[in-house]
């Protein structure tokens, strides 16, 4: 508490004080709350309302991105398109060069890769032109994924040999990591096995480094699948057990259903604990289902079929074969390249 003020001696001639005296004297004893409109302070001005063409550009990403996360590929190609426009209108390259990225996933999950190679080619040259080193790499690491979907197995043998030299001094770990787990399914798909390991696991220590966990669970997924395709299914097992882990931790619902299909299609491989390897199938078709893998779908229940009839369950068996029949008369067709 502050020390009062002495009250004046009686008798004392009072002076004629001017209001600003007055108003000094009263913020002594008035609410702190009200002091400011006492004094007349300035209130805090109302900042201007967003330009409506930036709004429009940032809603439309926004809208985008959902649709993309939920897996709407025509209307999340249409709205991505849409926003590159727009963040082109207000000269916002860095902003259209994502809108860009995300446009060519899109077209590149509905079959047209050409579209998704010359808009990734787009904005790779934006982000080169910006300074965007780490975006530019993203751009190329998906040029690297279009390539090897396709059979251009020189472009793409070309494009590995332009960037592996520069990626060992990227300063980035997390799009490092990235890289060499491209390089490491590629290195596998030429039977390079050895080599392929080697980037896998170096990736995963860049991703555990960088606080990526999704990267991680990737590279660690690749690592069973070398496994896999070693003979090794014990080591794989083992491997899809953690991925499963990790993809449950962060909740991601492919990444889940993936790790299922991996340790029972190892299960089966290695003919151990096939009510294990049926049980994991299952769950894995299942989720498969509801997300609407159609391709993973089948797949997972050509081997569930196998490992019912392994396990002699043949009238179980004759149920997935119908579902197999049921899912290929409701598949569409092929998406055009």
């Amino acid at each position: 508490m502050t020390k009062p003020a002495a009250k004046p001696a009686k008798g004392a001639k009072r002076k004629n004080r001017t209001g600003c005296e007055l108003l000094a004297e009263a913020a002594g004893i008035v609410s702190p709350i009200l002091l400011p409109f006492l004094l007349g302070c300035s209130t805090t001005q109302t900042l201007p309302p967003a330009p409506v063409a930036a709004t429009q550009a940032e809603r439309t990403a926004e809208q985008a991105a959902k649709l993309s996360a939920s897996q709407n590929w025509p209307a999340a190609a249409k709205e991505w398109k849409l926003a590159a426009e727009r963040f082109e209108l207000l000269n916002d390259q860095g902003r259209e060069a994502v809108a860009l990225h995300n446009l060519a996933q899109a077209q590149r999950e509905l079959g047209h890769a050409v579209a998704a190679q010359r808009l990734l080619e787009e904005a790779a040259s934006l982000n080169e032109k910006l300074g965007r080193t780490n975006e530019w790499w993203r751009n190329q690491i998906a040029l690297l994924q279009l390539e090897a979907l396709s059979t251009a197995a020189a472009a793409l043998h070309a494009r590995f040999e332009q960037l592996a030299p520069a990626a060992e001094h990227l300063a980035d770990r997390s799009v490092r990591g990235l890289f060499l787990n491209e390089l490491g399914l590629w290195r596998q798909s030429q039977g390079n096995f050895t080599n392929a390991a080697a980037c896998y696991l170096e990736a995963a220590r860049l991703f555990a480094r960088s606080g990526d966990p999704a990267g991680h669970a990737a590279a660690t997924a690749n690592l069973a699948r070398l496994f896999e395709a070693r003979k090794n299914f014990e080591e794989a097992l083992q491997h899809w057990r953690r991925v499963l882990e990790e993809f449950e931790k962060l909740a991601d619902p492919h990444g889940i259903a993936g790790a299922l299909a991996g340790a029972g299609r190892s299960q089966l491989a290695a003919h151990k604990d096939l009510p294990a390897a049926e049980e994991l199938l299952r769950r894995a078709a299942r989720n498969y289902r509801f997300l609407q893998c159609a391709g993973e779908t089948r797949a997972t229940l050509e081997l569930l079929e196998q490992c019912l009839l392994a396990e002699g369950k043949k009238g179980e068996a004759l149920s997935v074969q119908a579902e197999l029949r049921d899912l290929a008369g409701h598949s569409g067709p092929s998406p055009a390249q």
